[in-house]
């Protein structure tokens, strides 16, 4: 079992929330799109995406000037 599938195991609220900010941005393809579908802005949902991979111990997403891509991580 994988960390990620582990850790899921044992959600709480906060962490239910970081996950729906998580699959809203790789819905929209990036921060920018999931940014109007949120409503709220770039710097809180990449706080977001930071806490839940701090929580996770893995790094979900590559951002940045290049564009977002997932890592194999965030693919699972």
């Amino acid at each position: 079992m994988s960390r990620v599938a582990f850790l899921l195991g044992n959600l709480t609220d906060s962490d239910l929330r970081l996950l729906r900010v998580f699959r809203a941005v790789v819905t929209c393809g990036g921060f920018s799109a999931a940014e109007l579908e949120l409503n709220i802005n770039r710097s809180t949902i990449s706080r977001h995406i930071k806490d839940l991979e701090t929580r996770l111990g893995v790094t979900l997403c590559r951002r940045g000037r290049g564009g977002f891509a997932l890592t194999g991580e965030g693919e699972q």
